[in-house]
């Protein structure tokens, strides 16, 4: 059986690392896949709304089951995934990914704290 808890931890610990290496600091959290809360954690000089996009991101991931960029063009207006954005709960901005155990989607995670693209880039490098 897979330790979620423990799979976040290692996670969260390497986009701290990664976030430090950029020198943004960043909020982290880890949902699982029925959205909720595993980890959620602020580094120092994270911003105090990058605690709520954080969740968010990672919540969108899990239940959606795709990256939180990729997501952006399904929720415009006259697309499929539009009536989400009314929940306010989802979020489109990138920064947030589905986290896998044995090719099975086990939940989501999300960073914010720095731009749209920093945020992406630290969450696609701890994922590596």
């Amino acid at each position: 059986m897979m330790d979620l808890l423990a799979l976040a931890k290692n996670v969260a610990t390497r986009v701290e690392a990664e976030a430090s290496r950029a020198r943004v600091p960043v909020s982290v959290c880890v949902i699982d896949q029925h959205g909720n809360i595993v980890l959620k954690h602020r580094m120092n000089g994270a911003l105090a709304f990058s605690m709520e996009l954080c969740e968010r991101k990672a919540y969108t991931s899990a239940l959606i089951g795709l990256p939180t960029a990729d997501i952006l063009p399904l929720v415009q207006p006259g697309q499929p995934l539009f009536p989400l954005m009314a929940q306010a709960r989802y979020c489109a901005m990138g920064g947030g990914a589905p986290l896998t155990a044995d090719n099975q989607i086990v939940g989501g995670v999300g960073v914010s704290g720095g731009s749209v693209e920093e945020d992406v880039a630290i969450l696609s490098a701890a994922l590596r």
